[in-house]
């Protein structure tokens, strides 16, 4: 009875577990823009600021994150380029950014010389983008005040 107890107990344990780590990312993300390197971020620079959020399909935080920024390009779009990594497809561009924890969002608000201006949580400008980036699932609240100081500054 107790080895049936302690099986069913691990295969369940191991259902738990591997229904989390699925990825669920099929196609594109609705309103936000896909780049393959730092040129295309800097074109769209030309145009307003870039809210990146970087993630993948398979992490739990960016499936709860997705709906937010989603929602968040689908009001502010028009004036704001949205921009999603996923850190498994764009590894080059995640070792750019030091994505080492997902979600992993960042502001950027212009560039100056090739490096790229930051826009940090309290509204202050930096060159040092750990400075400046939002890790983990994020408020809606949160990231629209950034969005909205980001707008200020253009």
């Amino acid at each position: 009875m107790k080895n049936l107890i302690i099986i069913t107990s691990l295969l369940l344990a191991a259902a738990l577990l591997s229904s989390g780590c699925t990825d669920q990312e099929t196609g594109p993300r609705a309103d936000l823009l896909t780049v393959n390197s730092t040129n295309e971020i800097e074109t769209l620079l030309e145009k307003g600021p870039v809210f990146i959020e970087m993630g993948a399909g398979w992490c739990p935080g960016c499936v709860e994150q997705k709906p937010i920024v989603e929602e968040l390009a689908t009001e502010y779009g028009d004036q704001v380029a949205f921009v999603y990594i996923n850190t498994d497809k764009q590894p080059q561009l995640s070792n750019y950014f030091n994505v080492y924890y997902i979600p992993d969002m960042t502001m950027i608000v212009s560039s100056d010389n090739g490096k790229f201006i930051y826009l940090t949580r309290g509204g202050t400008l930096t060159n040092d983008r750990h400075e400046a980036m939002m890790v983990g699932p994020t408020s809606k609240s949160v990231l629209e005040v950034t969005i909205q100081d980001a707008l200020r500054l253009r």
